[in-house]
């Protein structure tokens, strides 16, 4: 009876979108500030790359910003931190400084990998290194207070906020372009495109990113917004930390379609309840992602497919998770 379930489940996320499969994932409680005397790491350590990014060795980078805004954007949350000169209009947090190829380096120094971005409006997820984001910042009483930046964000369609996920580092991309020279020649020149587009991590599928979206519905900006019931206030000092992301539960999945854990290939049975063990909603996992490991070959069609038949299992499982998928 389950495994007609599933199928049901995942051909219709497959037909109506992702909207429908997370719709079908148990409520989760509410996401709450961490707060302290102290902060949970000292926001001003590490080696300064830039007067705005820091680098902690083997364990993280810091940036520093500010809230750009604290409710809407009323057309979508389409970023989560930019550049300072990047889409403030629709950014949670702007970051006090340029240049992404700073922050490219102590991402590659941290050990992390670049991956392949996601296509603006193709609904085709991003394959990287899944990367934790903490947001830090000081209330007015002086007290310290801390979110993974997931938590920061709320999904209008669902009406929740998000649980605590990774973002999918991808490293944003090169790409020839042609523009003009000082003398007015049209010329051919390489150019790192987070440079252009500013967007160091988003929520809406971007492909210059530096950190690609983990929501499954990244293809729909308007959907996203500041959660403001923890948000701080606009103009609020912010630290961002970028750190590699536990693993919580790893599966593999191969060119057939199989997906398999440390043992026997899983099916939709299987994987149900695998999922149901880990990110049950009484449960307290360090964040709600479980990381797919692609092997050479995987298309897009394969990774498309298995996101909808994780979510639909997780549904029947009465399991909050998404799918990050990580190459190998």
């Amino acid at each position: 009876m389950l495994k007609p379930l599933l199928c049901c489940l995942a051909a219709a996320a497959i037909t109506a979108g992702d909207a429908d499969a997370l719709a079908a994932l148990p409520q989760l409680p509410r996401p709450t500030l961490q707060t302290g005397a102290a902060p949970p790491f000292d926001p001003t350590a590490g080696t300064a790359l830039a007067p705005w990014v820091r680098l902690v060795a083997g364990a993280r980078i810091i940036l520093d910003g500010e809230m750009q805004i604290d409710r809407g954007p009323s057309d979508g949350l389409e970023v989560l931190a930019c550049l300072r000169e990047g889409k403030t209009h629709e950014t949670l947090i702007r970051l006090a400084g340029e240049g992404g190829d700073v922050v490219k380096a102590a991402g590659l120094a941290l050990g992390l990998s670049d991956g392949r971005p996601a296509e603006e409006n193709r609904g085709i997820p991003a394959r990287g290194t899944p990367v934790r984001l903490t947001a830090l910042w000081r209330d007015e009483d002086g007290a310290w207070r801390w979110s993974d930046a997931a938590c920061l964000v709320r999904d209008r369609k669902t009406d929740q906020p998000y649980p605590p996920l990774p973002w999918v580092w991808t490293g944003s991309r090169m790409l020839l372009i042609s523009e003009s020279g000082a003398d007015g020649k049209v010329v051919r020149r390489e150019r790192f495109m987070l440079d252009s587009t500013r967007s160091l991590a988003v929520n809406f599928d971007e492909p210059d990113a530096l950190l690609a979206s983990p929501f499954p519905n990244a293809n729909e900006d308007a959907r996203f917004e500041v959660n403001s019931a923890i948000a701080p206030p606009a103009r609020t000092k912010m630290f961002l930390a970028l750190a590699p992301a536990e693993t919580v539960l790893q599966l593999r999945l191969t060119p057939d379609g199989q997906l398999a854990a440390d043992g026997p290939v899983l099916d939709d049975q299987a994987l149900a309840a695998a999922l149901a063990a880990v990110f049950s909603a009484a449960a307290t996992p360090a964040h709600r992602a479980v990381f797919v490991r692609t092997a050479n070959g995987v298309g897009d069609e394969q990774v498309v497919a298995t996101r909808a038949r994780i979510l639909a299992a997780a549904a029947v499982g009465k399991a909050w998770t998404v799918p990050l998928f990580v190459p190998e």
